[in-house]
């Protein structure tokens, strides 16, 4: 039986946990816009690409030495980059958003592998590829923590003043367009926000994990609101609820904890998933026997 007392008083578990609901909350928001307007690939490619952001911290690091240039760092310029990218409307006309979004895909994880395989080991010390790809939570010093709080304000507050324009660009870009928005900025930022939240979970569930901390908290809101503003409570609060029990459920049946976490939602997923078709087949039943 774990002693939960002495497991809470340790440092790295504490990080653990204000990590897990910092990413939770910001997932549960940004999430919302990912499922909601259909841009799951896009914040796929975007979170593959951090791979090459962070190999090309450690090649920094080790043969510049600049110790400052984190793999965090690295993750956030190589995923704005791939969303300023992708939102390009002059890229857009001459290539297929989905095609863009594959390059990208694939260039970004071949340069993780090349800058790692370069960095000299003796200089740096680099996090293994399974703690990169599937994360490890239990990694997050307290320079991270600084780092995701900042990053957590930033795009909160610009969800909080862009609210009423990213709702209508979300639900309809003709309807953005005539209301005077400015639908190729606004995609543009939302991509970055995506980017920023891609890296922001990226220590808690890995780069491969991402996105199913960003979509699955939508994807169960989603079965139970039509609204946009309850989408992202729901979500908010399935992502907190359950990142937290798959963290516990890590910790007492000693399991890899982004995978733990994950597979938590996906649970939850399958039972929403099935509560909703019993209630929407109940629903069809009874009108049926009405008429």
């Amino acid at each position: 039986m774990t002693d939960w007392g002495m497991v809470l008083s340790i440092g790295l578990i504490q990080n653990m946990f204000v990590a897990t609901i910092m990413a939770s909350v910001v997932c549960g928001v940004i999430g919302t816009y990912v499922v909601v307007k259909r841009i799951v690939f896009v914040s796929g490619g975007i979170a593959h690409t951090t791979f090459g952001g962070v190999g090309f911290a450690y090649y920094l690091q080790s043969v510049f030495l600049v110790s400052w240039f984190t793999p965090m760092l690295g993750a956030i310029l190589f995923a704005v980059g791939a969303a300023l990218i992708i939102g390009s409307p002059r890229i857009s006309r001459i290539v297929r958003e989905d095609s863009t979004i594959g390059v990208l895909w694939v260039v970004g994880m071949a340069l993780g592998v090349l800058f790692i395989s370069l960095t000299d080991h003796n200089v740096v010390v680099v996090r293994s590829y399974e703690s990169i790809l599937f994360g490890n939570v239990l990694l997050v010093s307290s320079q991270n923590l600084q780092i995701m709080a900042v990053m957590g304000v930033v795009i909160l507050s610009l969800v909080a003043y862009l609210y009423r324009d990213l709702q209508i660009l979300t639900f309809d870009e003709t309807q953005a367009r005539i209301s005077g928005i400015n639908v190729t900025l606004m995609n543009m930022l939302l991509y970055v926000l995506v980017a920023l939240t891609c890296v922001f979970v990226m220590n808690i569930v890995g780069i491969v994990l991402v996105i199913a901390l960003l979509t699955l908290p939508a994807a169960i809101a989603s079965m139970f609101s039509n609204d946009l503003k309850g989408i992202m409570v729901l979500a908010t609060a399935c992502a907190l609820v359950l990142s937290l029990l798959g963290l516990v459920l890590s910790i007492e049946f000693s399991i890899p904890p982004g995978a733990s976490i994950v597979l938590t939602l996906a649970a939850f997923f399958m039972l929403s998933l099935g509560i909703r078709s019993y209630y929407d087949r109940g629903a069809v039943v009874s009108k049926v026997e009405g008429e």
